[in-house]
């Protein structure tokens, strides 16, 4: 079991290496980063422990926005509906159909 004891321990010894340009930070940002894709890129499904975290995340990447581009997200809008049965076909609007079926608008144009 690690005491804080441990942890003052380890983080002043990281410190120092640092300190002592033994340790650059830019090195151990990448390690963290292969450790935390390590914990966190696999994503298997509902099934997995970390999918309530990956949803979470998902999310918060839509919402920052950038990450991915608008056309990808159309094409994954498309596979998911597809495989949900859900029609994307935007609805015709009430003065599409009226300028087709030939209805006059308030100026008297259209028929």
């Amino acid at each position: 079991m690690t005491t804080d004891e441990d942890a003052i321990k380890a983080a002043m010894a990281i410190a120092a290496e640092i300190a002592e340009g033994k340790l650059d930070p830019a090195d151990l940002a990448a390690v963290t980063a292969e450790e935390a894709r390590a914990a966190f890129g696999r994503v298997v499904g509902p099934g997995d422990e970390l999918w309530p975290l990956h949803v979470e995340v998902f999310r918060a990447v839509l919402a920052v926005g950038g990450a991915i581009q608008a056309n990808e997200l159309a094409e994954w809008t498309a596979v998911y509906a597809a495989k949900e049965g859900v029609d994307l076909t935007p609805p015709v609007s009430w003065i599409e159909t009226a300028l087709a079926a030939g209805v006059a608008d308030e100026d008297g144009e259209g028929e």
